[in-house]
């Protein structure tokens, strides 16, 4: 008897086990994100905004129109080779769009700036654009005496501090930015205008790649350094850290350059005390992302620490859209 018992248990033991491996294999089994690249600047590529392609009669001019409403004007005959020799007939004019802090992050185009006082600083944005010109291959500059014209859309409205600047890439592919006039709209020399219908900003550039409608940010409190302590990082040299908030509708965006130490500081005595702000920080390592995000108070000579999550792509990316 006792042996029936022992093989009518081994029975339905092994029932047991089969049905369970047969239900267990019909289960989904979560698969890990295949990254095209493993390093920050690959993130950048692959998830920033990405160009438009445009046409333009050179010896006419014209005007195109961004996805996210972003007008270039060309006035005629204002192109050059790199020789300096007038270009005719049909060039190509690539541009990029970015109006938003996710985009800002995701495209590595921060507003950190340089004040006229050579003063490391940051901008709140009415836009970025890039614009970029080529005849079969070979790049494109405006004729000396020349500019193009930008009109963005404004979030912000009329605003007598707004002006334009233009971009320097820095080493790690982020920018930095310098006005280009000392006065903004309601002067003739502004070079900058503000249109009213459709609420929009029209400003000169006078050479092609990277420009910008913003203004300096300006706070009457105290100020104060953040430490950043990237000891907790998976891999704290592909690290980036932004800090981000917002005023007037209009994104401000700063970056915290990694010097590849496990602390890094933002700007010498350039964050307002007391100023609400959000931390993102992204980082990769083994094909795996990670991100942390914290809001903090600007506190005088703090040090900051984060805690990292591994997050896919999309994670990412629905994380960053809540900042816009």
């Amino acid at each position: 008897m006792n042996t029936l018992k022992n093989i009518l248990g081994i029975v339905l033991l092994t029932t047991f086990l089969i049905s369970s491996c047969s239900k267990n294999d019909d289960d989904p089994i979560p698969q890990q994100e295949i990254l095209d690249y493993n390093d920050i600047l690959g993130f950048y590529e692959s998830n920033g905004v990405q160009k438009q392609d445009f046409t333009v009669d050179a010896t006419t001019g014209g005007t195109i129109t961004g996805e996210d409403g972003t007008k270039i004007i060309f006035p005629p005959n204002s192109l050059v080779d790199s020789d300096g020799n007038l270009i005719s007939g049909t060039v190509d004019v690539a541009i990029k769009e970015i109006f938003t802090a996710s985009q800002m992050i995701l495209s590595n185009k921060p507003t950190n700036a340089v004040n006229f006082s050579d003063e490391n600083t940051f901008l709140l944005s009415e836009g970025e654009t890039e614009v970029v010109v080529t005849q079969n291959g070979n790049s494109l500059d405006m004729a000396p005496g020349t500019f193009y014209q930008v009109q963005v859309p404004s979030a912000g409205g009329a605003d007598n501090d707004m002006l334009p600047f233009a971009g320097t890439i820095t080493n790690d592919g982020s920018i930095v930015w310098n006005a280009t006039r000392d006065v903004g709209i309601g002067n003739s020399a502004s070079g900058i205008v503000y249109n009213a219908a459709p609420s929009s900003y029209i400003y000169d550039v006078f050479d092609t790649g990277w420009s910008n409608c913003d203004k300096f940010y300006a706070y009457p409190g105290a100020k104060t350094t953040n430490y950043i302590n990237l000891t907790n990082s998976p891999n704290a040299t592909e690290t980036a850290v932004y800090l981000v908030f917002e005023e007037n509708n209009l994104p401000a965006v700063v970056k915290i350059f990694n010097a590849g130490t496990p602390i890094i500081q933002s700007y010498t005595d350039s964050l307002p005390v007391g100023l609400a702000v959000t931390y993102i920080v992204i980082t990769i390592e083994n094909n795996q992302q990670y991100l942390a995000i914290k809001n903090v108070i600007i506190s005088e000579e703090e040090e900051l620490s984060f805690n990292f999550e591994p997050k896919t792509t999309q994670e990412i990316l629905d994380t960053l859209a809540l900042l816009d």
